[in-house]
């Protein structure tokens, strides 16, 4: 790999490290700062589910965009919707806390701010993994996503400790910092990020548009429903479940939320920048073996009940197997299309996994009503489903490359 071309993926995995602290406080906050205003764990989920509605239309469209526009201009649209949509979102809260907004108005506002990310937020995902595939090797490939993969989970490790310091200052300094941290990376991208592609100009593939039923992408695209499922339905219920299961107070719960969330980005850290970055290992391998990680993780989730320490275990083994198959699934895709398609194989893997963002929370978040343990008997199922794919589904036993 040329100097030029490292150098712009260390910029950009200091930039979405930014974004990976704002959206670990954000989950950290979120829970316990929405119960205060009086909305529940559905209408928290419903939150995050029109957002990433918005987001599985809008992904493929910044992802093509940036093939035809840039890498760069889609990253910087990205990070300036992700710091408004936090300004919003704390100043909402902060006032529906001081009295100003009844809780329905909060719940619409909050929509409203969240909504903004997916617009213009979208955009930085498929743009960094379409910027890592023009840099790097097929033999490369794994391991630059799973580069970028960590900057998300370095960001995710740090940000509860970050916000657990900014609390003494005030519940909402943490939601402001991680609209400030992503205008500097906006900054950063805009003055330092090379890029000296041209654009493409022509339709790729001979004038066919990528879509979400291609072949050569369909079972990456399953895998990463059910990956994204499990991960957006054990985030936002995590808070709850602890508080509940545990009966905490809601200080304690999110001190013990913090710590859980570092514990899953720092076993997905480990698995990234240690697992993949050292070992020569396949797609195909990655995504298996991170699943048999998933698996015994739920298994844990729904067998504990001896306190925190068996739940932060299973959340380790969690956090491990997203580690391995998130990059060997985005690299497996990557690798099955043409480099002329990078932005949009991107945009469509990241929507439709975020399909499970929309499904995963809604149906978690009802069968929580019925038990606590109903999400994760869920998860535990979903993952026992893919795995069994993974094995037996031709493009996934050997992927590409």
């Amino acid at each position: 790999m040329a100097d030029d071309d490292r150098r712009g993926l260390w910029i950009l995995f200091f930039c979405l490290v930014c974004v990976g602290i704002g959206q670990a406080m954000l989950f950290v906050i979120l829970p316990p700062a929405a119960r205060e205003i009086g909305l529940s764990p559905f209408q928290v989920s419903m939150i995050f589910a029109i957002s990433a509605s918005i987001w599985v239309f809008m992904s493929p469209m910044w992802g093509r965009r940036s093939d035809a526009i840039g890498r760069r201009p889609v990253l910087l649209i990205g990070l300036l919707g992700f710091a408004t949509s936090m300004i919003l979102l704390a100043t909402t809260i902060g006032l529906s806390l001081d009295g100003y907004f009844s809780p329905l108005v909060a719940f619409g506002l909050m929509i409203a701010s969240r909504s903004v990310f997916a617009l213009f937020g979208s955009g930085t995902p498929p743009a960094s993994q379409a910027y890592v595939a023009d840099r790097t090797s097929r033999e490369e490939r794994t391991r630059g996503v799973a580069l970028i993969n960590a900057a998300f989970g370095t960001g995710q490790t740090l940000g509860p400790a970050v916000g657990a310091g900014l609390a003494t200052v005030g519940l909402l300094a943490p939601l402001y910092l991680s609209a400030a941290l992503a205008i500097v990376s906006a900054v950063v991208i805009w003055l330092f990020l090379p890029e000296h592609e041209k654009p493409v100009v022509t339709a790729p593939s001979g004038g066919k548009r990528l879509g979400f039923t291609d072949r050569r992408i369909a079972p990456f695209v399953v895998i990463s429903i059910c990956m994204q499922a499990v991960r957006a339905t054990t985030t936002i219920t995590l808070a709850f479940f602890l508080q509940d299961v545990l009966v905490l107070s809601p200080t304690r719960t999110m001190e013990l939320a913090g710590v859980g969330f570092m514990i899953l980005a720092i076993a997905g850290l480990g698995a990234q920048l240690g697992v993949v970055q050292r070992l020569r290992i396949r797609p195909s391998a990655l995504i298996q073996s991170g699943l048999v990680c998933a698996v015994v993780a739920f298994a844990l989730f729904n067998v504990e009940h001896g306190g925190f320490r068996g739940y932060a275990v299973a959340l380790g083994f969690l956090g491990m197997g997203l580690g391995l198959v998130r990059p060997g699934n985005a690299a497996g895709a990557s690798l099955a299309v043409e480099p002329d398609e990078q932005g949009a194989v991107a945009g469509i893997t990241g929507a439709i996994g975020v399909i499970g963002n929309i499904f995963g929370p809604l149906l978690g978040t009802a069968l929580y009503e019925w038990s606590p343990r109903g999400p994760y008997l869920l998860n535990g199922a979903l993952m026992v489903g893919a795995l069994l794919f993974s094995l037996t589904h031709p493009r996934l036993r050997r992927p590409r490359g």
